[in-house]
């Protein structure tokens, strides 16, 4: 019997080279690069042995470089089935859905026209929401496309977490990632006189989403503005990465958690530059010190009490990996509630630390 094969379409030839891109060459690579950049005009090229005679000299050279590697990619096309179709699912996604949306925020903020649109930005990119039959997302756009494929891995690790960001689609052409545009604002953006009163059940929450990333081998950055706060809904956390050997622990990552839930009550008490120069400069020093700790001690009072009664394990595993690296004379280590710092005599400030002190802290 006559075998009949179907050629592949041009989205499954490009989710194949952004396959090879992603996992055949080395991470954050000038060839990484390159492929990703150009793999839909990668994707059109028919015969790697027979190239176009207008290919240009830098495509070329990306080809014969790696051509070994992409025929022993190729040989194990099998085994890569399931990221492929994923890939070229997005490619049709992206196309049919999100392109001329991105196109058209692309063309507003090069005139500087995109301003309403504005979320926020980040070492690694801005972020701009853009809406689509009456629902909005968050458009990120990155520095890269080598850090868009790095940033990439972990949401499709978080999917389905709530209170994560969770990843719509993608795009290399445009370096682009599409996710759901979670309600809240950036804690970091509440002023001193309108920062919420996180509940308990706000901040066991909050805990909650970091272990359920935890079980999924994604570890947080714990900088405060990449966490939203919204009254329904809580708190949710915008960015993350896959775990390395040399991440912090779980312990660590939620203890860390205090730098969330404490920034912008001390704001107004924060010192100008001019202050610097005052000759009552000593004095205004020690008042922000008071006035930052009375913010400061009472929410970590609560804290760690939720730690202590809900998670007792973790509370105590984070005890015993400080006092290990506290012992270590090659590691530098702070303790969160530094006395060395905190004016220990002060009335206000005494039965904050003696609650800590019952804790272990």
């Amino acid at each position: 019997m006559e075998q009949h094969f179907k050629p592949k379409s041009q989205d499954q030839l490009q989710a194949q080279v952004e396959e090879f891109g992603d996992k055949g060459v080395k991470e954050f690579s000038d060839d990484q690069k390159k492929i990703l950049k150009y793999s839909s005009e990668l994707a059109k090229i028919d015969d790697i042995n027979n190239l176009p005679s207008d290919l240009s000299p830098e495509l070329v050279e990306l080809i014969n470089s790696n051509q070994k590697r992409y025929g022993n990619f190729l040989c194990k096309l099998k085994e890569k089935k399931k990221e492929i179709q994923f890939k070229k699912e997005n490619i049709e996604l992206f196309k049919e859905k999100f392109e001329p949306a991105i196109k058209e925020l692309k063309e507003k903020i090069e005139k500087n026209n995109a301003k309403d649109q504005y979320l926020g930005s980040g070492s690694n990119g801005d972020a701009y929401w853009i809406e689509i039959e009456g629902k909005k997302y968050a458009a990120k756009f990155s520095r890269s496309n080598v850090q868009a494929n790095f940033e990439i891995k972990p949401l499709l690790r978080a999917k389905n977490i709530k209170n994560a960001a969770q990843l719509v689609a993608y795009s290399f052409d445009y370096n682009v990632v599409i996710m759901e545009l979670l309600p809240g604002k950036d804690v970091t953006k509440f002023s001193y006189s309108n920062v919420p009163e996180y509940s308990d059940r706000d901040i066991i929450q909050l805990i909650e989403t970091v272990k359920e990333l935890d079980q999924n081998d994604i570890v947080i950055d714990p900088k405060p503005s990449n966490f939203i706060y919204d009254e329904k809904n809580g708190f949710s956390v915008l960015d993350f990465h896959l775990k390395k050997t040399n991440n912090n622990s779980l312990p660590e990552s939620i203890i860390d958690l205090s730098t969330v839930l404490t920034t912008g009550k001390y704001e107004d008490h924060i010192l100008s530059r001019s202050d610097y120069e005052d000759p009552n400069y000593k004095e205004k020093l020690a008042k922000q010190t008071i006035e930052w700790n009375k913010s400061y001690l009472p929410m970590m009072v609560r804290f760690l009490t939720i730690i202590q009664n809900k998670y007792p394990d973790i509370l105590e595993e984070y005890k015993r990996i400080y006092a290990e690296k506290e012992a270590n004379p090659r590691i530098s280590s702070s303790p969160i509630i530094d006395r060395e710092h905190i004016p220990t005599d002060h009335p206000d400030l005494i039965p904050h630390l003696k609650k800590l002190e019952e804790i272990g802290f």
